[in-house]
């Protein structure tokens, strides 16, 4: 038995580096993914690092570029909205002003057409209208009216024309 103990004690170191050998090439061999090529030097990993980083950089640059371009459009945009609202509340007041007139101006035709019917109704007589002189209202109804051969009667407007919307700058 003793030849036994001397041939276990010649062999366990061998044996024991052996074990040590393939636990380390077993343990590489589980780490590495089937199919995937090993790590490059890195020397390499940092120019392909520096190159991706070179390509974000100017992806972000054109970013930014769409970012303020997209900005000054939006900001244009706003400021059609808004002058297009101030236009727009210009001419709703406008209307609102010409409604305004030609209700006054329909009520002073309804008034006029009843005067004139109660003048056809009862004419006067003709020393009653030479001696009779015209009241201040009379007068104000007159001057407002257009007298034969002005402006209007001609087919004039004496009206002030509206501007024309200015033509919208792109």
């Amino acid at each position: 038995m003793e030849g036994f103990y001397w041939l276990l004690l010649q062999t366990l170191p061998l044996l024991t580096a052996c074990a040590a050998v393939f636990f380390i090439l077993g343990w590489r061999w589980r780490g590495q993914t089937p199919g995937l090529p090993t790590p490059a030097e890195p020397t390499e990993q940092i120019d392909t690092a520096d190159m991706e980083a070179a390509a974000a950089r100017k992806e972000r640059d054109t970013a930014r570029a769409l970012e303020a371009e997209v900005r000054s459009a939006l900001a244009n945009t706003q400021t059609e909205l808004q002058e297009a609202l101030d236009r727009q509340t210009q001419l709703q007041k406008e209307v609102l002003r010409l409604s305004d007139e030609q209700k006054e101006t329909q009520q002073r035709l309804q008034t006029t057409q009843s005067e004139l019917e109660q003048a056809r109704a009862h004419p006067p007589s003709e020393a009653a209208t030479t001696s009779v002189p015209a009241s201040e209202a009379d007068k104000k109804t007159r001057s407002s009216r257009n007298p034969k051969g002005s402006a209007s009667s001609k087919g004039k407007s004496t009206k002030p024309k509206a501007k024309k919307a200015a033509p919208r700058k792109k």
